[in-house]
């Protein structure tokens, strides 16, 4: 017994057969543990940059696929629709009865027209080829009547090469348009068949085909077209029917179709009055004529979002898919504070630890050493014990399926939640608890965790006792000993309230920005408004320099908070009425290096600092704080310097009434070397447009 119980002394560090631990050998053991938990700290925080990096680099390739799939999945259906009129007039366009017929108009000399209508009173008869095909006609009319109606079309006309409409469906034919007579010219020239830009009518979105009519072999004529064949469909409902119908399309993701025409690009919206409306697209296409993935504005411009666009091949149209940039980045929020909870928790069990060890090695009797070790057993015999209840005690949904989906286990707490007792539960399924669509999505995560072994974690929104919930569900394959899987164990976690949170913390977020600057007008009663006004402004001279996105943002945010610096400025010398001394000019000046102080540790993402801190400069380098000139300022800080300068001009000050509008301009021009030109030009032509005469009534009025 001697010789065993100095055994079990012998493997703690520090412990001797009948002595305390010596004072030396404690000391030691005291720091060595402190550098274990310091260097565990370290290796956590080490491990959870790592992991956040790691995890927001796979969830970003990984939505990237996602929607690169969607896109090119919408592009198959969009060009099967684009492409059906090819198919289904191939039979009009390669009969020879038609070919034939189309030529010999072609060969006629003089004006066809007088095929359709034939001659006019006082008029001479006509010719025997003439009244030939004049006769033919009724026939050819049937033969196209016939296609149009068999395949759904509006209309259909054939034009030659001469642009007359000579053969149509429509009983009172309207002129070609101009964009029509050009694509029926880009036909005849290029021998493709062409796709016409979408176009709002009475019947909904049309979709307007152009197919070349080429001369049979015997007629001589040659290769080239002698007719077009026009189709109109009507396609608002099947654009409908392919946006809907896409099943990859998941909660906070939308499909969008745009295209180019003659006035620009335009999105295409049946749902909407119009069924078309204005995009500013051409910014985000890059040199191959796609939007590359990347986080940026929608294009409603009511939300920042996770986007890529890809064109439809053959046509000047493009599929933009979007995805929610707040949905998208739930599960990835999740994770992160997952991975910051279990790093937490693994240093404080090494401090746990650590003090357990402490405490054990402070007892220096055999004694004490044995009743550590007894008390020891019966801790890890409660802890084994309270592993065995800690499934029916955890606030986490807890459940275990067979292979076939049927409840083997459930926690009390999955009970309570769905409101049925748990014996109830053993044997259901998913859709006998949740009901068909809900079980129909957790089923197929299901089959995910069986087809590759691996777990899964998703975020779905369920109804419990008809009540919304936010669940995190984790679920993992259950294996034997062999390594076959037996089951699927889940493990919910309610995350509603912290969903609710983050958006009240958002709404918080926009309130101080707006307290804020609601703070810098209170400084001096002449700024009120002059801030919104001048970004207003400045947004629009912007979009004049055709400025990027990234500039006309910055711009805005900027002009929000360039007068921060006035906070510390003495309010007496800002509401001063009478002209500044060389001191006071030079004090009112440092407004600038005060709102650099606010906004240098400040991450925008945006060049808002630098824009903020240069609006001052001049471009003859006469400016303030740092005398930078012409290129040296940043594009953002010359538009506010420049439009900062008018509306202060045509606003009242403490010591001057507000000046005229020409008034103001012409100042600005009289000192093009302070001013950009371009910048100038751009804020006459804003100030004299409809939108800048309505902000500067807007402004007289609010004034």
């Amino acid at each position: 017994m001697q010789q065993t119980s100095k055994q079990q002394m012998e493997i703690i560090p520090g412990v001797e057969s009948s002595a305390p631990y010596a004072p030396g050998l404690r000391k030691t053991a005291f720091w060595l543990g402190l550098c274990i938990i310091a260097v565990a700290a370290l290796a956590a925080v080490v491990w959870v940059v790592w992991g956040l990096q790691t995890r927001e680099r796979e969830f970003a390739e990984q939505l990237e696929k996602r929607l690169a799939l969607m896109a090119a999945s919408e592009v198959q259906l969009i060009e099967v629709l684009t492409r059906t009129p090819e198919y289904q007039a191939a039979r009009i366009i390669s009969s020879d009865l038609f070919r034939l017929y189309a030529a010999e108009v072609h060969l006629v000399e003089g004006d066809i027209s007088r095929i359709v209508a034939g001659p006019l009173p006082g008029e001479d008869p006509l010719e025997v080829d003439m009244l030939q095909l004049s006769a033919q006609l009724p026939m050819m009319q049937n033969l196209l009547m016939e296609f149009i109606q068999i395949s759904g079309y509006l209309s259909g006309r054939v034009v030659n090469q001469d642009k007359t409409v000579y053969l149509a469906t429509d009983a009172t034919t309207t002129p070609l348009r101009p964009d029509q007579l050009s694509m029926v010219e880009r036909v005849l020239k290029g021998r493709q068949i062409l796709i016409g830009p979408l176009r709002h009518s009475a019947s909904g979105l049309l979709l307007e085909a152009y197919l070349p009519i080429f001369p049979p072999e015997s007629t001589g004529l040659g290769e080239e077209p002698i007719a077009v064949l026009l189709l109109s469909k009507a396609v608002s409902d099947r654009l409908n029917e392919l946006r809907n119908s896409n099943v990859l399309v998941e909660k906070g993701e939308r499909l969008r179709l745009v295209q180019q025409t003659a006035e620009g690009y335009e999105e295409v919206v049946p749902w909407l009055p119009g069924e078309l409306r204005s995009v500013n697209f051409s910014a985000l296409l890059d040199d191959a004529g796609k939007v590359p993935f990347a986080l940026r504005n929608s294009l409603s411009g009511e939300q920042q979002v996770y986007s890529l666009a890809l064109p439809i091949p053959g046509l000047d149209w493009w599929v933009v898919v979007e995805a929610d940039s707040l949905i998208a980045r739930e599960g990835l929020r999740s994770h992160q504070r997952a991975i910051i909870s279990f790093a937490s928790l693994l240093i404080l069990f090494f401090g746990v630890t650590f003090g357990a060890i402490w405490a054990a090695m402070a007892s220096n009797q055999d004694r004490k050493v044995a009743r550590y070790f007894e008390e020891l057993a019966g801790q890890i015999d409660q802890q084994r014990q309270l592993l065995d209840r800690i499934n029916n005690t955890i606030s986490d949904y807890i459940v275990l399926k067979d292979l076939k989906g049927h409840y083997q286990y459930v926690n009390p707490a999955f009970a309570d939640a769905v409101g049925r007792e748990a014996s109830d539960l053993i044997g259901q399924n998913s859709e006998a608890v949740f009901g068909f669509d809900t079980a129909r999505r957790l089923d197929h995560s299901d089959q995910q965790v069986l087809a590759t072994g691996e777990p899964v974690t998703l975020k779905e929104r369920i109804f419990l006792q008809s009540h919304p919930h936010h669940l995190q569900i984790s679920k993992s394959p259950l294996k034997d000993a062999q390594g076959k899987i037996t089951g699927i164990v889940s493990v919910s976690r309610d995350i509603t309230e912290m969903v609710e949170v983050q958006k009240s913390q958002e709404q918080a977020t926009c309130k101080t920005v707006e307290a804020l600057v609601r703070a810098i007008e209170l400084t001096d009663p002449y700024l009120a408004g002059h801030s919104r006004f001048m970004g207003s402004l400045a947004v629009e001279v912007a979009k004049v320099l055709n400025a990027g996105d990234r500039d006309i943002v910055t711009v805005e945010t900027a002009a929000n908070l360039c007068q921060i610096g006035k906070l510390f400025v003495d309010r007496n010398l800002l509401l001063k009425t009478g002209p500044l001394t060389d001191d006071e000019k030079k004090e009112m000046e440092t407004h600038v290096e005060h709102a650099a102080r606010v906004l240098k540790d400040i991450d925008f993402g945006l060049p808002v600092f630098e824009t903020v801190y240069q609006m001052s400069e001049s471009m003859n380098g006469q400016g303030y704080p740092e005398g930078l000139k012409d290129d040296e300022i940043v594009l953002s800080a010359r538009i506010l310097g420049a439009v900062n300068s008018f509306c202060a001009m045509v606003e009242p000050r403490a010591y001057r009434g507000a000046r005229s509008v020409d008034e103001a301009l012409g100042i600005l021009g009289e000192t093009e070397e302070a001013y950009d030109p371009q910048v100038v030009k751009a804020l006459k032509e804003v100030v004299h447009s409809a939108v800048g005469e309505k902000l500067l009534m807007r402004e007289k009025e609010s004034g």
